[in-house]
């Protein structure tokens, strides 16, 4: 490789440069022209005198930012908050209550849902018969004559669970302490009511009495599950929200509840899904 000084003005004595000639002749390299170190000077500087610049896109941006959490379809975000937990009886007085924030179903699992269950062999059929909406062409009205272990498969097979009992009351009266889902007003067309020997109602169908955080059908319809066991090691759970077939005002608010063996599978029981952020 041919070496040479680039700037005769860097060449500090005759000799020097004479020395470097004599090398470069040695060597066969050409002797620069004038100017061409100069050049080959300059060019070296402008190559070397700009860094490279790393460039920050958009997309980089983004990826740092943490995603927000999202919900399963048909589900709706329920933020944390505390509410007051209504009087439940001797062992369990009113108290404030923070709710960590959840997913909840909209409106109770349908009919036609939870036949698709069945038929993918991660369910067992409901009952059949009398009021049970299984076989029925009620398809969009919730799913009854389940029990609670049927409730609590069909959740699982969508990577789901069944809500506590203090999550589905938050969900139904937010931190407000309301006596409905939708209000203090007492309770006309604002649900799936008062209709003994008749049946269901189609899922969604009372928008009115939507609770605050936008779910359906937490007053009427049918009763649901939840996972709250009424005792320890009992096997009989919670159920909230009152049925179709009750027609007081006191049976529909969203503090009532009652509760059920975990193998009952009446006509005016269902449930919906909750999950875990």
């Amino acid at each position: 490789m041919c070496s040479y000084c680039v700037d005769m003005n860097q060449c500090k004595s005759g000799a020097r440069l004479s020395l470097s000639l004599a090398a470069l002749a040695f060597l066969g390299c050409k002797a620069p022209s004038p100017g061409e170190g100069a050049a080959a000077s300059a060019t070296s500087f402008k190559a070397s005198a700009a860094p490279p610049v790393t460039a920050v896109t958009a997309s980089a941006s983004a990826s740092a930012a943490p995603s927000a959490p999202t919900c399963k379809e048909g589900s709706v975000l329920v933020p944390k908050g505390t509410y007051t937990r209504s009087d439940r009886g001797p062992t369990v007085k009113p108290a404030a209550v923070t709710i960590e924030a959840f997913c909840m179903d909209k409106t109770e699992v349908t009919t036609e849902a939870y036949a698709a269950c069945v038929v993918s062999g991660k369910c067992t059929g409901a009952d059949k018969g009398g009021f049970c909406n299984r076989d029925s062409s009620r398809t969009d009205h919730p799913i009854n004559c389940v029990n609670w272990h049927q409730a609590k498969a069909y959740c699982e097979a969508r990577e789901q669970r069944l809500p506590t009992e203090d999550e589905w009351e938050y969900g139904a009266r937010g931190t407000d302490g309301r006596s409905f889902p939708w209000g203090s007003a007492k309770p006309t067309n604002q649900l799936c009511w008062s209709r003994k020997g008749v049946a269901t109602c189609a899922v969604g169908s009372f928008p009115a009495g939507s609770s605050p955080f936008g779910l359906q059908d937490m007053a009427g319809n049918v009763l649901e599950w939840t996972s709250t066991e009424w005792a320890a090691k009992s096997q009989i759970y919670i159920n909230r929200g009152g049925h179709w077939e009750l027609d007081d005002e006191w049976s529909i608010r969203s503090t009532y509840r009652t509760k059920n063996s975990a193998s009952i599978n009446y006509y005016n029981i269902g449930f919906r899904c909750a999950g875990s952020l």
